[in-house]
């Protein structure tokens, strides 16, 4: 897989992180104080074991340098906001205590008197607005027209309403819009429309009870290529929500910010006066600003999530987060809607490992800064609304674009999302030994692992499993560096099971090695398995633009790797051969072990057996006559991405 030195490193690694996880712990309590919250506990107390204090912002209030906050088992409703620092060697860390579950809720209890409405239909009166209810710990859903059951019907494409002939920027245009029978003027309109790689949300500026046509502002930020064109209107996607009109089923809710009143459709349609009710009440259970060394440790969070701004030298390890952000409209600030924030880590050296962040709307955790490390997180079922600003996994530089010390992104689990799984821009990052999959399931022009630009130079992108990339018109790829990508190196990757491209590198001085490439398109129309576009890059005005290339690729190199096309650009036509491709399998069996069951590694009599070239750094560690073409050696590691703990 690689070389023996670069395993040895790898193993130093884990030992050392082992090694630093107990001397976090056992250490600061021999160090630093240790005091322990309860949930009957009182902040008039010590603090310690036997007279606890009641709440985690008391604790924090407490700790000095190398001090521990124990907190035992219990659901905190709070913002922890620690006033210091920690120290190198002597963190200030709050951890749940061993073996017992802590929940940091961002919800609050709805305690007012229920009536029926109508029908299954109940009501009370609130004192806040919300946009985000629970009953009995399940989400449920605003009401919205098509109608859908969360969370079986997430990802369920036909739960969007669908543009018709017709339809243009500014004007949807939709004949099954009449049957509802709703007059949809103000409602929130979310649409995924144009490109599709981003979503707005917009009032219905006009429309007619019984209308099949609505209206709404033509103001969406870099569209206007797109403003003047006919038909990539008329297959969009979008959402209509904010009418009392639109309750019509079970799980379902509205809220009147006018007159205080919460209607509910209680599932099972259950008095909810006998059901745990609660709204959403704060975005974040934890928050750091300006700090460094501090460490959370073994918290679930639930209805809320964390932010490190500007911190440094800070861990967040084992901290399960579900629900943690949620947004009914965004980009566009003019909305006076609650926002979402999101999952932010943004400074240098921090840590994230061995958390798992699921059911967030917008996107999962957002990493910024330099040297920080992203390890052995489970990401799912994020970016619902299928924009490509939120990713489950998205990772930039320093304060100054182009920063060439990055961050690294190893061995996470990302599946189910709306758009791109993994996105980095702003330094040269490693992406290794991920596995992504079953991605772009609420947008159209997508990929799973995605970068572009120059300022992703000297990223690396290896070791990685990406599949399940294929939208509803056929789209769909694996691996991408977008327009003006440069030096970018991707190797020794398998991606299989997308639509359009397998892999797709943009721009020049990229390096295309030993990558293992499957079932891209279909049978009867394969689609790009490698695409190395060679044409003159394009002006694309929404896009910051660098000096634009008169040809793409042109020192780009392609060697040893396993796929049965090697194009030149979308439309198919060839790369150039000559020094920069060579040594590649482009047949139709490389007769591997059983992809099936995602064993692929090459079989002895595979044509990929020695059919490499010696790329130092690349190849090392070969065990025939030469390198083998693809992403694993026969004789070598059987190496596998993801996750290395169990899911419970």
């Amino acid at each position: 897989m690689k070389d023996r030195i670069w395993h040895l490193e790898r193993r130093s690694i884990a030992v050392a992180l082992m090694v630093a996880s107990i001397l976090a712990w056992t250490g600061i309590a021999a160090r630093g104080a240790e005091y322990f919250v309860a949930a009957n506990g009182s902040d008039t107390n010590a603090g310690t074991k036997e007279a606890p204090f009641q709440t985690i912002q008391k604790v924090a209030e407490v700790m000095a340098p190398g001090d521990a906050g124990v907190v035992r088992a219990g659901v905190y409703r709070e913002t922890i906001k620690p006033p210091r620092s920690g120290a190198e060697g002597k963190p200030i860390r709050f951890a749940a205590a061993p073996g017992e579950t802590v929940t940091l809720s961002g919800l609050e209890p709805i305690d007012g008197k229920w009536s029926v409405y109508k029908g299954s239909i109940h009501q009370t009166k609130v004192d806040r607005d919300f946009i985000q209810l629970f009953v009995d710990g399940a989400m449920m859903v605003e009401a919205r027209w098509p109608d859908m059951r969360f969370p079986g019907e997430l990802w369920d494409r036909s739960k969007w309403a669908r543009a018709g002939k017709g339809s243009r920027y500014g004007k949807m245009v939709d004949p099954k819009l009449a049957e509802t029978d709703v007059d949809w003027t103000g409602a929130l309109a979310t649409l995924n429309v144009a490109h599709q790689f981003f979503t707005w949300t917009r009032r219905v500026q006009k429309h007619s009870k019984g209308g099949g046509t609505f209206e709404y502002a033509r103001d969406l930020n870099g569209i206007t290529s797109y403003a003047d064109k006919t038909t990539p209107w008329e297959d969009d996607r979008y959402i209509l929500s904010g009418k009392l009109e639109a309750l019509d089923s079970p799980g379902e809710w509205f809220l009147d910010g006018k007159t205080h009143t919460l209607y509910l459709w209680p599932p099972g349609g259950k008095d909810p006066s006998t059901r745990r009710v609660e709204f959403k009440a704060r975005n974040y259970a934890f928050e750091a600003e300006n700090l460094n060394y501090i460490t959370i440790s073994g918290f679930r969070f639930f209805g809320a999530t964390l932010r490190f701004q500007n911190c440094s030298h800070c861990v967040v390890e084992d901290c399960h987060l579900v629900y943690p952000t949620y947004a009914r409209s965004f980009n566009d600030r003019s909305e006076k809607e609650i926002w979402a924030e999101k999952t932010t880590i943004a400074g240098d050296d921090n840590t994230v490992r061995k958390c798992s962040l699921a059911y967030s709307s917008t996107g999962g955790f957002s990493v910024s800064g330099s040297r920080n490390l992203i390890e052995d997180n489970l990401i799912h079922d994020v970016c619902w609304n299928g924009s490509l600003i939120y990713t489950p996994l998205q990772i930039g530089g320093g304060k100054e674009a182009g920063v060439k010390d990055g961050s690294i992104a190893r061995r996470n689990t990302v599946f189910n999302f709306g758009n791109a799984g993994i996105s980095f821009r702003n330094g040269a990052h490693i992406i290794e030994l991920n596995h992504v999959y079953d991605g772009g399931l609420a947008c159209k022009d997508v990929a799973l692992i995605y970068t572009g630009q120059p300022t992703c130079a000297g990223s690396v992108v290896r070791y990685n499993w990406a599949h399940g990339c294929r939208t509803e018109e056929g789209g769909g790829l694996g691996i991408r560096g977008d327009d003006q990508t440069r030096e970018l190196t991707v190797h020794h990757n398998v991606v299989w099971d997308c639509g359009r491209d397998g892999i797709i590198v943009k721009g020049d001085g990229n390096k295309v090695f030993n990558n293992t490439v499957l079932s891209i398109g279909t049978k009867a129309k394969p689609g790009n398995f490698i695409d190395m576009p060679i044409d003159k890059e394009p002006v694309k005005p929404w896009k910051k633009q660098s000096p634009l290339l008169e040809r793409q690729n042109a020192h780009s190199q392609v060697f040893n790797n396993v796929a049965l096309t090697i194009t030149g650009g979308t439309k198919g036509q060839p790369f150039p051969k000559g020094g920069n491709l060579a040594n590649n399998y482009t047949g139709e069996d490389p007769r591997l072990m059983d992809p099936l069951k995602r064993d692929f590694r090459p079989r002895k009599d595979s044509p990929s057996i020695d059919a490499g070239r010696v790329i130092p750094g690349f190849t090392d560690g070969d065990k025939g006559k030469a390198p083998d073409a693809g992403a694993y050696e026969l004789g070598g590691e059987n190496w596998r991405p993801g996750i290395t703990w169990s899911v419970q």
